[in-house]
């Protein structure tokens, strides 16, 4: 906590000097009342005591407003975190042949799919997301958007297909971030007896990295990389220099998966040794998806945390706003306590 006027902090020491204004205070109090009395056993038997709480709850409550607004004077500054509006996140979902294995319930890819939507039900409204798949080639389903059901809805059409392309598949998401440099991918060759497509015009220059809004990347995938024409580690070093962190998210089990792929008995090994090094080399985090559940978890979490920042704001009004409340209700209790209520 930071102050903008910190030498209104040295009024908090008027605070334990009208502490013992009030303990003297009730102590002269009292020992008046009992000199009244010629018999000091008569005065303790007419004296009412209330017990230790009830006679002085109410002035404590009005002593920590006092503080609180002691405090508020100096004008409090805290880091309070809020959602960025001009944050941008790029959800990458593996849609690879290996993706229908059941090692996570009900399949690698379904399981995904419903972590993913998740994920948009935690993610703050002001932040834009896009949805980017991947198998042999790398697709932007939805560029960034505001519209949740938009990417809710392509996220429910996607479907098994061939092989994994995360290099291809993290050009395509820095590409679709506002304001970064579109990394220089390899094209497709072109179909026999086709001329190939001319070269795409070059980007235009990127925002000053201040300027940059705040951007990340959710990569959920089975690890291994067999078809990219890019590669994942040199673009994570281009997310890296863009400030785009990569998450990545380990679908499948220690063992493996079997299953029925075109008529034949498949084991589909999990590898998420490439996953966590491109979260490394962002300084991202890689997380490990065991079972829907815990999937779910983890984009829930994740949905909590990225497209908020911590913002200095000043508090002295929640300062204020608390002093108020404790009077009001050292009020209350002197009344209700003390019998001033019919």
């Amino acid at each position: 906590m930071e102050f903008t006027w910190p030498l209104m902090l040295w009024g908090l020491l008027l605070l334990p000097a009208f502490i013992a204004w009030y303990v003297f205070g009730v102590r002269r109090i009292r020992a008046r009342a009992a000199g009244r009395f010629a018999e000091a056993p008569l005065f303790a038997q007419l004296a009412v005591r209330l017990p230790l709480l009830r006679r002085h709850v109410a002035m404590g409550l009005y002593f920590v407003a006092l503080g609180l607004l002691l405090l508020a004077a100096a004008r409090p500054v805290m880091a309070i975190p809020m959602p960025v509006d001009k944050a941008v996140v790029v959800l990458l979902i593996d849609t690879s042949g290996s993706m229908e294995a059941p090692d996570v319930q009900p399949t690698r890819l379904e399981a995904a799919k419903a972590a993913a939507k998740t994920f948009l039900d935690n993610f703050p409204p002001g932040p834009r997301v896009g949805l980017v798949t991947f198998s042999t080639y790398a697709t932007l389903n939805v560029p960034p958007t505001t519209d949740r059901q938009a990417v809710k809805d392509a996220i429910d059409a996607l479907k098994p297909q061939e092989s994994t392309a995360i290099g291809d598949a993290l050009a395509a998401a820095i590409k679709a971030i506002p304001g970064r440099t579109a990394p220089a991918t390899n094209p497709q060759p072109a179909p026999f007896g086709q001329a190939q497509p001319p070269a795409a015009a070059q980007p235009s220059p990127p925002a000053p990295s201040g300027n940059l809004p705040p951007a990340a990347i959710i990569l959920a995938s089975d690890g291994g990389d067999n078809s990219s024409r890019n590669d994942p580690l040199k673009m994570a070093l281009l997310a890296k220099q863009e400030k785009v962190k990569i998450y990545t998210i380990g679908l499948g089990t220690p063992g493996g998966g079997v299953f029925n792929y075109q008529g034949q008995m498949v084991l589909v090994p999990f590898n998420p040794t490439l996953l966590q090094q491109l979260a490394a080399i962002t300084d991202g985090k890689f997380f490990y998806g065991p079972s829907a559940n815990d999937l779910k978890q983890v984009y829930r979490d994740l949905g909590r945390t990225i497209g908020w920042e911590k913002r200095k704001t000043e508090v002295s009004a929640l300062a204020v706003g608390g002093a108020g409340v404790l009077m009001l209700g050292g009020g209350l209790v002197s009344m209700l306590w003390m019998g001033r209520l019919p």
